[in-house]
């Protein structure tokens, strides 16, 4: 019995270890200040520097391991016409232009089915292996986009927009939309169109504006901007003032692997499983999204109850909770073979 109960307490010794190791503590909100004085994309930062920046962490999507060169920081305001957002990656340098996977990409990802998941872009049931059942699956719709490539581009250059379709031949920052990761396609409706405004750049600790090479180690600046409202609304997030829409951001790391990174392998903000909550702050009381209730859009924690674990700033960790469940669930069969 000795035995017994010292292999349980090395198992519940590990389960701890390995919890603590796979820990994750989102914001739970993003705020975009409306501005008289929209920001510039030209990356040099200068129009940006009176905005906030709240940083958030980045976990692989499928594996919820942390992104280890650091935090993404993210500024975002908005006019009376578009939405603003740049963001900064840390991380090392890698462009060939004849190659998007040896190059960095990110993406941002906006709910619009009630449904939708952050976690497998929607997570629609009918959508995995093909887009079979997209018919089937316009509750688990995701706004992909800005989807930016960047094998195509040069750094701190300006993309602008392009009509007819969400793919952008030019620069490849595509307006796409999603029910999960096998069901991904380019707007291509009767009013589709890609409203997209973007420019990215890499800086290091000595300037931005030289020279970079291969390897080196500095951060992405991507800077990238969107009319608040569009004419595609059933594959593109309609942005009003005041209201609350599910947001992610997504990173492709160059060096995920020797050949580049993988469609699979990306990076993503919310613990790899939560949506954070895009908030255009106006005067006026924030209208929540229809699955959501106040507690989601307040960085106040509330206590914790005996199935949740809240994060410092209150925010649920769902892929700490998720395996918090599933090894407590190990523990309890293994009890149950110790005492049988």
């Amino acid at each position: 019995m000795i035995f017994q109960q010292s292999i349980l307490l090395a198992a519940i010794g590990s389960i701890a270890s390995a919890a603590t190791a796979n820990s994750c503590t989102s914001i739970s909100t993003l705020q975009c200040q409306k501005t008289a004085t929209p920001p510039s994309l030209d990356t040099s930062g200068d129009t940006w520097s009176a905005i906030e920046t709240v940083e958030t962490p980045l976990t692989a999507a499928l594996t919820s391991q942390l992104y280890t060169p650091g935090n993404v920081k993210i500024q975002c305001v908005y006019d009376d016409e578009q939405v603003y957002f740049r963001f900064q990656v840390p991380g090392k340098y890698s462009f060939d232009s004849t190659n998007d996977e040896k190059c960095a990409a990110m993406s941002e990802m906006f709910q619009i089915g009630e449904k939708a998941e952050l976690y497998n872009m929607g997570n629609c049931p009918m959508g995995m292996g093909s887009c079979s059942g997209l018919a089937d699956c316009s509750e688990y719709l995701v706004d992909v986009s800005p989807h930016f490539e960047l094998a195509s581009t040069e750094r701190a250059v300006i993309y602008e927009p392009n009509t007819g379709t969400g793919d952008d031949a030019i620069a490849n920052k595509d307006d796409e939309y999603a029910v999960s990761p096998y069901c991904r396609n380019d707007d291509d409706g009767s009013n589709a169109g890609n409203e997209w405004y973007g420019a990215w750049n890499f800086a290091t600790a000595v300037a931005q504006q030289r020279v970079v090479s291969d390897g080196e180690d500095g951060y992405y600046i991507f800077e990238v901007s969107r009319s608040l409202t569009t004419p595609s609304p059933e594959t593109d997030v309609q942005l009003v003032p005041g209201k609350a829409v599910g947001w992610g951001f997504a990173f492709w790391d160059p060096f995920e692997t020797d050949n580049g990174w993988t469609d699979s392998g990306h990076y993503v903000t919310g613990c790899s499983q939560d949506w954070i909550d895009l908030i255009l702050v106006t005067d006026e009381p924030t209208t929540l999204p229809a699955n959501e209730t106040s507690t989601a859009i307040t960085d106040e924690a509330s206590p914790a109850t005996t199935d949740e674990t809240l994060g410092a700033n209150g925010k649920t960790s769902s892929a700490e909770n998720s395996f918090v469940h599933a090894s407590m669930y190990v523990v309890s069969a293994f009890m149950l073979n110790i005492l049988l």
